[in-house]
């Protein structure tokens, strides 16, 4: 993660990680935590359990869930607070 395309600025953790996640986990709490376990990134895209129905429901991601999930950029500390608020 030498990569400063990797990285993002947060006013609150600094320098961090980029990281994806559906607006739900972004900004919510309890909704559930989803994600495709990835060895080489500890902090793999995340969405939460209605957008992983809907991805299910449409065997997967496709334009029109893709634009539901509002996909939202967080720093790699907003990610972990984010997953630790929304698991279940």
């Amino acid at each position: 993660m030498n990569d400063l395309s990797e990285l993002v600025e947060c006013a609150e953790h600094g320098m961090a990680q980029r990281t994806y996640v559906c607006q739900h986990v972004a900004r919510g709490s309890g909704l559930g935590f989803f994600y495709f376990p990835n060895p080489d990134n500890p902090r793999p895209d995340a969405w939460c359990a209605e957008c992983n129905a809907v991805r299910l429901a449409s065997n997967g991601w496709n334009e029109e869930n893709e634009k539901a999930a509002a996909i939202t950029l967080l720093c790699g500390g907003c990610y972990d607070d984010a997953k630790a608020r929304n698991q279940q």
